[in-house]
């Protein structure tokens, strides 16, 4: 027995790691390979810039039925997913998920250029591997006979990215997730790391308005710049914890009209983020103060209350959410991660599509992509498959055991 573990779940991976019909399916994913790397390839091609991932979700809807997945639906987001089907009857499933979206816009994907052994397209790895790789799963599970107990869905989820939101794991969440027991989204670098939990983030859009005018013939006027300076000086000042990690920036700023004008428009973007909820909205109170505090403290400087005005709208808000490191889902994933030969580098916190169920409250995880890559939402991106089959097997092997595989384990309570 591995210390630090409930002995009930090493068990359960002793027995998958022992039977025969898991060990092919182990060894079919590795043979597998080649056949994801060109799933890979094909898909990257399908240009899916957030909020536009109706082609590549039709596309995908057609592999997971290739592959063996049953009864494949896409959502009103253009969501898709299926199942394959446990013995059971309970109903209840566990997720396995990738994000079909990626960062960049149409026009910036022409061709995956194979160099050195890396494939080098924009969007290879983010998170177009997670979706060839899931369809490799379902080809190990379907094709080798391993019949869980509760259901398995498998799914490509859309607006993971930027102002997406995650809100395509959050729409299947609230529609699905009372029949979800755990989910494992596939998302992140290398075979080693593993997110479990939830780091919250809440974005504004500040704008600050005013008469403007003449630089000279209109001096006192109050400046819209000017308001926005103030409450950035503001923002700038706000003091976080260390623990949890807290964090915010002001990421975009612009305004005026002209060099020899008083500006009548500004306006600014600014990010918070931090590991607890609780933390997260004080910090938003202490923001949303600040934009306030930016239009008075212009508008008294030159004794002309009410002259300019702010207006600011959450244009991002992202639930925080935690799970200790030793409740059984995380344990679940480290010894997916032990099995597979590969110690496991958890991440304290991490925005990711597990996000979603954990604010549920349900059990969930973010696994790594495998291989190696590079220059993740630039136009650099590259990906090198060497050894990336372990994603595979990790997602296997958890599925598993937490589904339960019929005849050999029984699903643990999480």
């Amino acid at each position: 027995m591995t210390t630090g573990f409930d002995q009930d779940l090493e068990l359960i991976f002793q027995k998958l790691t022992a039977d025969r019909q898991v060990r092919q399916a182990l060894a079919f994913l590795e043979q597998d390979a080649p056949q994801t790397i060109a799933q890979q390839k094909e898909l990257v091609l399908i240009e899916a810039p957030t909020f536009h991932e109706e082609e590549r979700s039709r596309h995908y809807a057609r592999l997971l039925r290739e592959a063996g997945l049953q009864d494949v639906v896409i959502d009103d987001k253009f969501n898709v997913y299926g199942k394959i089907y446990g013995s059971g009857n309970t109903g209840k499933c566990i997720l396995l998920e990738g994000h079909l979206d990626t960062v960049f816009g149409f026009g910036s994907v022409h061709e995956v250029i194979e160099k050195d052994g890396r494939l080098y397209a924009p969007g290879i790895c983010d998170d177009t591997r997670a979706l060839a790789a899931n369809l490799s799963v379902i080809r190990a599970l379907a094709g080798c006979g391993l019949k869980p107990y509760h259901d398995i869905m498998v799914a490509g989820t859309v607006a993971e990215e930027g102002l997406g939101a995650m809100s395509g794991m959050k729409h299947l969440v609230a529609a699905k997730g009372a029949e979800i027991l755990a989910a494992i989204s596939i998302d992140g670098p290398s075979n080693d790391v593993m997110y479990f939990n939830a780091t919250g983030m809440i974005n504004y859009d500040v704008t600050y308005s005013g008469p403007g005018g003449h630089a000279y013939l209109a001096f006192g006027t109050p400046s819209a710049v000017q308001a926005m300076g103030r409450a950035i000086a503001a923002l700038s000042d706000m003091q976080v914890p260390e623990v949890p990690k807290t964090t915010f920036t002001v990421s975009l700023a612009s305004g005026g009209q002209a060099i020899h004008g008083i500006a009548q428009s500004a306006n600014f973007k600014i990010n918070m983020r931090s590991d607890s909820a609780e933390v997260l909205a004080q910090m938003e109170q202490q923001a949303l103060a600040a934009f306030q505090l930016g239009a008075d403290a212009e508008n008294a400087r030159w004794g002309k209350p009410g002259v300019v005005q702010v207006a600011f709208t959450k244009i991002m808000d992202v639930p925080a959410g935690s799970q200790p490191e030793n409740c059984r889902m995380v344990q679940a994933a480290k010894l997916a991660t032990l099995a597979c030969g590969i110690t496991p580098q958890p991440r304290l916190g991490g925005c990711t599509n597990s996000n979603m169920p954990i604010a549920s409250g349900i059990p969930a995880v973010t696994l790594g992509r495998g291989g190696t890559e590079y220059g993740t939402h630039t136009l650099d991106e590259w990906f090198d498959p060497a050894g990336v089959h372990v994603c595979e097997q990790k997602s296997l092997l958890l599925l598993l055991a937490l589904a339960g595989l019929t005849g050999v384990t029984e699903a643990p309570q999480l």
